[in-house]
């Protein structure tokens, strides 16, 4: 009963939508927009927030969502946000489940990937155990890790900045590796490493050690069903993947996230969860899961204010890294600290350092306009 409610609210139509809620409840919701952008903060947040008046380039987020299928879900679900969402998250789980070839006891739901990353730093990572992991990479893992008692084993870059692959592993045998950490696309590079290398490294890795996966931009990718490495799950590997519905479906302020694993994997990290997903962002997952319009247009839309921007910094002469995430990573040949205090004069927030590289930075793909006028900033700082 409560399933059909459910998706019966996610496929309402749009003539009964606007019955119900109104159109004056429309343009709160959507901003104005059809396409589901929120408005700007209100004068008075503003004055008492100055900071909120920077354009945020530094987050990794998709700023062409939440879609409009989505609103027009949590605007029919606002009524029911005074509930907690526990019949609603096993529906969740069904569907992912349903979609990732599995069971919904292999799925873990999290406050974002975050706390996926957490939970599995900890059970895993923690009480005098050894983590590998590749460095500049996202922390969220490792310090979870150390914070629990474990110790992190950080093997640097390729000079391609890729993972080196065979330098992980190495270090995960000769130190007893109980967790070795692997982001797929990376992050703040951006790179990809082919399929069939990390399907061998995980093989391998997994016969001493558990892996986690971090898969949280692999669906920007045209090729992800090619890419992703679901099918070792399916097989029985000690393989944690983390997925994030942060990115390519445009939700990251709703802060869901989850893993696939092994149901043994799925329990030891469940011991050490740490809180649920808000009813909303529960409905918006459910609602963008087959919203297959909008991932289309969030990767086709941030793919090509990626190829702007890298043509940007080619007249520029800055080296960037090949990235295929919502993000790039350049050269700016100025520490990366003072980078951030000009970038925001100009009214933009950037990526934070990511050591060694620390005349680099890390720019997130924002919209049109604000990619527009990111260029109008960066000609007074490269141009001049």
């Amino acid at each position: 009963m409560e399933r059909k409610r459910i998706e019966k609210s996610l496929g309402v139509s749009r003539r009964a939508w606007l019955r119900d809620v109104g159109i004056s409840t429309l343009g709160l919701a959507l901003g104005g927009s059809l396409l589901g952008q929120a408005s700007g903060p209100a004068a008075k947040r503003l004055e008492r927030y100055p900071e909120l008046k920077h354009i945020n380039l530094a987050g990794n987020e998709n700023p062409f969502g939440p879609s409009q299928k989505v609103s027009m879900a949590i605007m029919r679900e606002v009524k029911n946000s005074c509930r907690y969402p526990f019949r609603e998250e096993e529906i969740l789980k069904e569907r992912i489940a349903e979609k990732e070839g599995l069971k919904p006891e292999n799925v873990i739901l999290g406050n974002g990937c975050d706390e996926i990353l957490s939970l599995a730093g900890i059970a895993f990572g923690g009480d005098g155990n050894t983590v590998v992991a590749t460095r500049p990479t996202y922390l969220q893992l490792a310090e979870q890790a150390e914070k629990a008692g474990g110790h992190v084993e950080w093997v640097d870059h390729s000079v391609s900045m890729h993972h080196d692959l065979g330098a992980m592993m190495e270090r995960s045998r000769r130190k007893s590796a109980n967790l070795v950490y692997i982001c797929n696309p990376d992050t703040p590079s951006g790179t990809v490493l082919p399929p069939e290398e990390i399907r061998s490294f995980c093989v391998e890795a997994c016969k001493t050690s558990t892996v986690f996966l971090d898969e949280v931009y692999l669906d920007l990718l045209d090729d992800y069903e090619q890419q992703t490495q679901v099918d070792l799950i399916r097989e029985g590997y000690p393989l944690i993947i983390g997925r994030s519905f942060s990115k390519m479906h445009g939700l990251a302020g709703h802060r869901i996230g989850y893993a696939i694993a092994s149901k043994e994997i799925v329990q030891e990290m469940g011991k050490r969860k740490m809180s649920s997903p808000g009813y909303l962002g529960v409905i918006a997952a459910l609602a963008s899961l087959d919203d297959r319009d909008f991932h289309e247009q969030s990767k086709r839309l941030i793919a090509k204010g990626r190829e702007r921007f890298c043509s940007q910094l080619d007249s520029y002469g800055l080296k960037y890294t090949p990235s295929v995430g919502n993000f790039v990573f350049h050269h700016t040949g100025i520490e990366v600290r003072e980078f951030q205090k000009r970038m925001k004069a100009h009214g933009f927030l950037v990526g934070r350092p990511f050591p060694p590289y620390e005349d680099w930075c890390r720019i997130s793909i924002g919209t049109p306009a604000e990619m527009s006028a990111y260029e109008g900033a960066m000609a007074k700082v490269f141009g001049a």
